[in-house]
């Protein structure tokens, strides 16, 4: 059952770095910029990360941890969102774009 999650964690891959690829295109500012590929190879680490602890867990112990790893999921895809949110604010305030006169 192990390398059916590595083959599946492969397939996922392909959509996600394109998703991502293609929200870098779209961004207006260097700082959103890196802050989407930080967060986003976080991601892909804390992926592999969650595949691997979870193969190597009995099938009780995947039972217990398959919540956990969605809710770790959706609390991550939660936080990128209101930082990004943040980082667009920000960017878009004409006053932290000016230059400091002293």
């Amino acid at each position: 059952m192990g390398p059916v999650f590595f083959i599946l964690l492969l397939i996922a891959a392909i959509p996600y770095s394109l998703n991502v690829w293609w929200k870098v295109r779209r961004v207006r500012s260097e700082r959103e910029r890196s802050f989407i590929v930080r967060t986003h190879i976080a991601v892909a680490i804390f992926a592999v990360l969650a595949v691997v602890a979870f193969v190597m867990l009995t099938m009780r112990g995947q039972f217990f941890a398959l919540p956990l790893i969605g809710a770790a999921g959706l609390a991550i895809r939660q936080g990128i969102r209101k930082a990004r949110a943040r980082i667009q604010a920000e960017e878009s305030d004409p006053l932290s774009r000016a230059k400091r006169v002293n």
